[in-house]
C-alpha cells in the first residue's frame, strides 16, 4: 500500500490497546497512524491515533546542568527524537476495524496514515445517513460525516466553554438535517436561532420560529404552581390552594359552559364571551380570600366548588393570590386561552422544518415546566404514532435543547429533568431525540448526561468540568481528555456510535446561522459620535 510518511519504529512493551514508537519525525498529536508489519505469512495493518508526544536527546539527561548543556550544543545539533504513544483502533480489513487479540510484534513500522486510506475507513456506509459536518484536525483533506440516525436514537451531548464554538456545530447539523427534510425543535433560550436561514434539499427555508403562547387550560394544577414558583416542599399549605383552586375553577367553567350551551341562539352559534383562564383563577381567589374575611364577594360563591377554603388560612390564600398576580404581570402577554399545544403545533405546521421555540423574557420556572410539557407529549405522541399509527407527530424528532444546565441542573430537581431522563430511557424505540447543549457541563445533572451515547466536547478548560464531563462518559479517556484545554474555537473531540472511531475534527462554518456572534462594543460605541 501507498504510506505516507514514516515515522518510525514500536519499542518497548507493546499492548493490545496501545504502543510506544520513537521517530526522527514529529507526529502530531491526534494523528492517524499506520502499523504495518508481518505476522504468520501475512501483512498486517493496524490504525491507531497519536495520543502522547515526548521529545528528548539521550546525552542529555534531566539532571545535566546548564554549562554541560552548553558544551553539548557547541559540539553538535541538538535535535532530539520524539517518543510518543499511540492509542490502537484495530486492524484493517477493508473498511473495518477489528480489535486486536495481542500486541503488534516490536520493531514495527509507523507511518503516517494517507489520506485516501482515511477516506476509505471514515467513509460513510449510508450517505443519505451521515452528515458532513467538517474536516479532520491533522488531516483538513478528510472530510468527516456523522450518523444522523445514531443521533436520534442514541442522543447527543455538546460540550464546550462559552466561544467554543458549540452553536455553530449545532448548526452544521441542523443544516445537514433539513437537507434530509428532518424535524427538530430547538429550545432557544436567548433567541441565538431566530434569525437563521435553514434550508431544505431544494433549497427552501424552513426556519420555522414558534411563538410561546401557553394556554393554562392545558397544564395541570402543579405545573401552574410551578410557573407561580410554587413547590410542595417549601410551600406546601400554597401548593394545596393552588391544587384546589385550578380543581374547582375548571369544574366552575364546565358548569358554566354546559349552562350556556343550552342558551346559544341556533342561528348565531357564536359562543358566549369568558374572562381569560388567569383572569378566572385570580378573581375566584380574590373572592374566596373576601368570604374568609367575612366579607363580601363579587360572585355567588354557592355556585363555586372550592369547600377547602373553610380550612384554609387568609395568609395562605393570600400568599397563592400574590404568587398569581405576579404571574400574570411577568407573563400575562403570553397566556392565551384555547391555542393549540406546542406539540399541535409542531405537528401541524413544523413537520419537516428547524422549529425554533422563542423562549426568550420568561423565567427559569415558566421554561421548566414548557420544555417538560413538551418533552413528555412529544414522547406520548410518537408512542402512539409508532404503535398505533395515531397522533400528532407521525416523523422522528429531534429535540435541541439549548442552556441545558437550566433546564436539568446538578443538585436540584425540576420538571424538565425528569422529562429528559424519561425521554433519553424510552424514546430509543420511537424516534424522539435530544441534543443537550451546555457550556457548564459541571452544572449539567450527571445521570441526564451520561445518557447521551454520542458527544461533541469542545475547548473544556476548567478541571472539575473536565472530570464530570469524564464521569458520565464511558468512552472519553485520559488521552482524550488531555486535548480538551488546546482545543480552539471550532475544534472538538467527537465519540460515540455516531462515528466509527474517537475523532478530532475541526467543525466547518455554518451558513444558515445568523445570530450568536460576540457584541463589538468598540464599534457600537463609536457609532455614538458618527
Amino acid at each position: 500500500m501507498n504510506h505516507n510518511r514514516q515515522l518510525g519504529y514500536c519499542v518497548g512493551i507493546l499492548q493490545p490497546n496501545e504502543v510506544t514508537f520513537t521517530s526522527f519525525v514529529p507526529p502530531k498529536m491526534g494523528e492517524f497512524v499506520v502499523i504495518s508489519y508481518t505476522e504468520g505469512g501475512r501483512e498486517v495493518r493496524v490504525l491507531g491515533m497519536v495520543s502522547h508526544i515526548e521529545r528528548f536527546d539521550r546525552f542529555l539527561p534531566e539532571d545535566n546542568n546548564p554549562a554541560h548543556v552548553e558544551s553539548m550544543r557547541k559540539i553538535y545539533n541538538i535535535n532530539g527524537l520524539f517518543k510518543a504513544r499511540a492509542t490502537l483502533l484495530g486492524e484493517m480489513k477493508e473498511r473495518r476495524l477489528e480489535r486486536l487479540k495481542y500486541p503488534p510484534m516490536p520493531g514495527a513500522q509507523v507511518f503516517s496514515a494517507p489520506p485516501e486510506l482515511l477516506r476509505e475507513i471514515f467513509g460513510a456506509e449510508d450517505e443519505l445517513s451521515s452528515a458532513r459536518v467538517g474536516t479532520l484536525l491533522t488531516s483538513p483533506e478528510v472530510e468527516v460525516g456523522v450518523d444522523i440516525n445514531q443521533i436520534v436514537s442514541r442522543h447527543l451531548a455538546v460540550l464546550a466553554v462559552t466561544g467554543g464554538g458549540k452553536s455553530n456545530a449545532v448548526a452544521v447539523l441542523l443544516e445537514e438535517i433539513a437537507r434530509r427534510n428532518g424535524t427538530v425543535l430547538v429550545i432557544d433560550v436567548h433567541g441565538e436561532y431566530l434569525n437563521s436561514d435553514f434550508r431544505n434539499g431544494r433549497g427552501k427555508v424552513v426556519t420555522n420560529v414558534i411563538d410561546t403562547q401557553i394556554d393554562l387550560q392545558n397544564l395541570s394544577a402543579s405545573d401552574i404552581a410551578a410557573m407561580c414558583n410554587i413547590d410542595y416542599e417549601h410551600s406546601s399549605r400554597q401548593y394545596y390552594v393552588m391544587m384546589e383552586l385550578v380543581k374547582c375553577v375548571k369544574e366552575k367553567r364546565r358548569k358554566t359552559t354546559v349552562m350556556n350551551a343550552a342558551d346559544v341562539d341556533p342561528f348565531s352559534p357564536e359562543p358566549l364571551p369568558r374572562k381569560p383562564f388567569i383572569d378566572d383563577l385570580i378573581d375566584t381567589l380574590h373572592d374566596l380570600i373576601a368570604h374568609r374575611r367575612g366579607g363580601k364577594s363579587d360572585n355567588d360563591l354557592e355556585e363555586i366548588p372550592c369547600d377547602f377554603v373553610n380550612t384554609t388560612r387568609p395568609d395562605e390564600l393570600i400568599g397563592t393570590y400574590i404568587r398569581l398576580m405576579n404571574l400574570k404581570s411577568k407573563i400575562g402577554d403570553r397566556l392565551k386561552d384555547n391555542v393549540p399545544s406546542f406539540v399541535e403545533i409542531l405537528g401541524r405546521r413544523g413537520i419537516g422544518k428547524i422549529n425554533v421555540l422563542d423562549l426568550r423574557g420568561l423565567d427559569y420556572e415558566a421554561m421548566d415546566v414548557i420544555v417538560s410539557h413538551i418533552l413528555l407529549n412529544a414522547l406520548k405522541e410518537r408512542k402512539r404514532w409508532v404503535q398505533e399509527r395515531e397522533g400528532l407527530l407521525p416523523v422522528p424528532i429531534l429535540v435541541v435543547v439549548e442552556e441545558a444546565h437550566i433546564f436539568a441542573p446538578k443538585g436540584a430537581s425540576t420538571k424538565t429533568k425528569y422529562a429528559l431522563s424519561k425521554v433519553a430511557r424510552e424514546a430509543r424505540k420511537f424516534g424522539l431525540g435530544i441534543v443537550l447543549v451546555s457550556q457548564r457541563p459541571k452544572g449539567l445533572d450527571e445521570n441526564v448526561l451520561s445518557q447521551m451515547n454520542n458527544w461533541i466536547i469542545m475547548r473544556i478548560v476548567e478541571p472539575e468540568d473536565q472530570r464530570h464531563v469524564q464521569r458520565a462518559s464511558e468512552t472519553l479517556s485520559a488521552e482524550l481528555l488531555q486535548y480538551l484545554p488546546a482545543l480552539n474555537p471550532g475544534e472538538a473531540i467527537l465519540i460515540g456510535p455516531f462515528v466509527r472511531v474517537p475523532l478530532l475534527v475541526k467543525f466547518r462554518l455554518s451558513s444558515a446561522r445568523k445570530g450568536g456572534h460576540d457584541i463589538n462594543a468598540v464599534e457600537e460605541w463609536m457609532k455614538l459620535g458618527s
